[in-house]
């Protein structure tokens, strides 16, 4: 054992790692054994692929996770556990975790610790950060898009313990079902997340982690989840502070607002039944796309990409709890077509407010629940690197008023109309598309065209503002109402080198669909969606983007905004001394500011990106109203809060002040007239002159 042991501690790593040696701790299960790595003259612990929850297969899927039980012999965590099933391919090809995806399973809850180590002090506890991946709710896993080399020089060895999960995905973690109570149900995904937060309070300070300093931090999805797991009763002792970076419980992607779930038990039921069809444009594409996944032999892939309909399917009259324990013992995911299908069809996986792990939706969720601090921002142009394809563009041409405005509807109704609590009428969703369209497009001229690239940017811009600037501004309004801390930022940091997009694409190459991988270069002007996280876990790579030549430049935003993050995880503030001069202020309703995070940095004055936030609550206060018969007619979409009233029966009295003030001066001004007309008529000067002789020759 002890010749393996030099043995090994003499195996140099790529990157400069070194295999140091071995180290087992024990934890709740059982016995754990993990490795500590040198690199340069510090060390880390990594114990990577330990599982908190019991595999959610058989009887337990689609349901809360349930805690691990204990093992008897000792549990290797060398390497990273499988990830969850995945239903969109945005991670297949993950310069890091791509290899790892080829494992992808349901057995999946598994979670990894990277901690400093210090062997003359092994007793010494260091704040935790927990890092929930984003990926619409859809995809990827806790080793997504992490160096480990660069990872520990911007986080661990800054003195932070840093822990990666996996968590269940598309319907298997956000399937919804209402019971017999018609109470409804969901979010398995996120109960995940909640008994993986439970494992690091129990176990993390065998891992020289302090459970009484946890901050939690996500991008997009994650940011979501984060930002619901901040607020949210069942997560009150266990998360501390939180980070949420390009996502909020309040926008319309995140949690689902009214109407049935379209990743409903039922609805789900009709496309295994065939009795909904894949929509045969994006069968087409999809195909395209994935030609290596087709079997023609398969009769069943006919339908929705099915190899075979479960058998328990057969009864149309069957209850949820029925469908659902047919979904338990028959559902098969093992086709990618048939997930990437019913993900196309049916849209990102949402949260649902359940009453229990989220008691409300939209900002009363947050005006009700704050109590930690957060850390909060978005990007400059979240969406700036989507394509005209993603707007159903497939050729370069100028545009007509009427194919925007159908263009910019289109948004409205996918977009801001899940915001709101309730289904608008036509009406109101017209007037709101006319007031969207004259913001973001402009003129109304029907003889004027637009230029593709143009128009794309207005609708890249329009969807941005929707899902995050508006979304994001909102939980900071709240938090600060209610006198919480929170720092908002703007992620505005562009780098002057290239960026390197990968690429797929399928070509028909002599009767055979073929495969091709290329790399181009592709120069952004505006920071967007995803970005920051070349700067913290990479060295300029995000989800198959590359920055290259990274430069010192590239090198100095990187080790500013982690020096940032560190101090927020460790001393609850991001420059608890000023960063060469700047220092970030919290955010507050009497002082509204925010920090631009850029070389240099910079503070910045009121809302974040005004005055895109105001537009926005002004688009609401149309929700309330739609046109009847040349009137504005209130409608039902959702009760008024009482501040809200109060602001409202303001409004009123101060409008029917100012009609009071109109009438009084009408009626003085009538007065003075009638006055000022009856003595002129009195007066003598105003009665006929009789000496006027009117003479008749010529």
């Amino acid at each position: 054992m002890l010749l393996l042991t030099v043995a090994s501690a003499l195996v140099t790593l790529a990157g400069g790692q070194h295999f140091e040696k071995a180290k087992s701790v024990w934890i709740e299960q059982g016995l754990v054994r993990g490795r500590i790595y040198m690199l340069g003259d510090k060390r880390m612990q990594i114990f990577r692929g330990i599982p908190y929850a019991e595999p959610p297969i058989g009887d337990l899927r689609f349901r809360k996770p349930v805690k691990r039980g204990r093992w008897h012999r000792e549990l290797t965590a060398l390497d990273y556990g499988a990830p969850c099933i995945q239903f969109m391919d945005f991670h297949k090809n993950d310069k890091y975790a791509g290899e790892n995806m080829k494992r992808e399973s349901e057995d999946c809850l598994f979670l990894n610790v990277f901690s400093p180590y210090d062997p003359a002090d092994e007793t010494s506890l260091h704040p935790v950060l927990v890092w929930i991946h984003g990926g619409s709710f859809l995809a990827g896993s806790g080793d997504t898009g992490i160096d480990m080399e660069v990872t520990a020089k911007n986080l661990i060895f800054k003195g932070i313990v840093l822990v990666t999960i996996n968590y269940r995905l598309g319907p298997l973690g956000f399937i919804s079902i209402r019971g017999k109570d018609q109470k409804l149900e969901g979010n398995f995904g996120i109960w995940d997340q909640v008994l993986a937060l439970e494992w690091v309070q129990a176990n993390i300070k065998q891992f020289n982690g302090d459970p009484d300093r946890v901050t939690i931090m996500g991008e997009s999805a994650g940011a979501a989840s984060v930002s619901v797991l901040a607020l949210s009763p069942v997560t009150e002792g266990i998360v501390h502070q939180a980070i949420i970076m390009s996502g909020s419980a309040t926008a319309g992607w995140a949690i689902h607002r009214y109407g049935v779930p379209e990743w409903d038990v039922a609805n789900v039921a009709s496309y295994l039944r065939c009795e909904k069809k894949f929509n045969p444009i994006d069968v087409a594409e999809i195909l395209k796309a994935n030609p290596e996944d087709y079997n023609d032999d398969e009769d069943g892939q006919k339908c929705n990409f099915q190899g075979k309909v479960p058998d328990c399917l057969e009864d149309y009259a069957a209850t949820e709890d029925k469908l659902l324990d047919c979904f338990r013992n028959e559902l098969n995911f093992t086709s990618f077509l048939f997930r990437k299908g019913l993900t196309v069809e049916l849209g990102v996986s949402k949260m649902v407010a359940d009453g229990e792990l989220i008691p409300l939706a939209g900002t009363e969720f947050v005006k009700n629940y704050s109590h930690v601090p957060v850390l909060i921002g978005i990007a400059n142009r979240e969406w700036s690197h989507k394509k005209p394809q993603f707007y159903g563009f497939k050729k370069y041409e100028n545009l007509t008023k009427e194919s925007t405005a159908e263009k910019v509807r289109m948004i409205i109704d996918s977009s801001f109309h899940k915001t709101v609590s309730g289904k608008l009428p036509n009406a109101t969703l017209n007037l709101i598309g006319n007031a969207t369209y004259y913001r973001y497009v402009g003129s109304h001229s029907p003889n004027r065209s637009w230029e593709l690239s143009h128009f794309v940017r207005q609708l890249q811009d329009l969807e941005a503002d929707i899902e995050f600037v508006a979304p994001c501004q909102r939980e900071v309004d709240a938090y600060a109402a209610n006198g919480q801390t929170v720092y908002a930022y703007s992620f505005d940091y562009v780098p002057q080198s290239p960026i390197t997009e990968d690429e797929q694409k399928t070509f028909d190459l002599f009767g055979a669909m073929t495969d091709i991988r290329y790399t181009k270069k592709v120069k952004f002007n505006e920071a967007f969606h995803g970005l920051d996280h070349a700067y913290i876990f990479t060295k300029g790579y995000s989800s198959n983007f590359q920055i290259e030549p990274f430069t010192n430049r590239d090198l100095q935003m990187s080790k500013m905004m982690c020096s940032m993050i560190s101090n927020f995880v460790k001393k609850g503030e991001p420059t608890p001394k000023p960063w060469n001069g700047f220092k970030w202020e919290p955010y507050t309703t009497d002082s509204p500011k925010y920090a631009q995070l850029n070389v240099p940095p910079k503070e910045m004055t009121g809302e974040i990106h005004w005055p895109v936030p105001t537009f926005w609550n002004h688009v609401k206060e149309l929700t309330r109203y739609t046109a009847r018969e040349g009137e504005f007619a209130a409608v039902d979409v959702a009760p008024l809060t009482k501040e809200e009233r109060l602001q409202l029966n303001a409004y009123k009295r101060a409008w029917w002040a100012l009609w009071l003030l109109v009438a009084v001066i009408a009626v003085v001004l009538w007065t003075v007239i009638i006055c000022l007309v009856v003595k002129k008529c009195t007066s003598p000067r105003a009665k006929p002159y009789d000496n006027i002789v009117v003479s008749n020759s010529r």
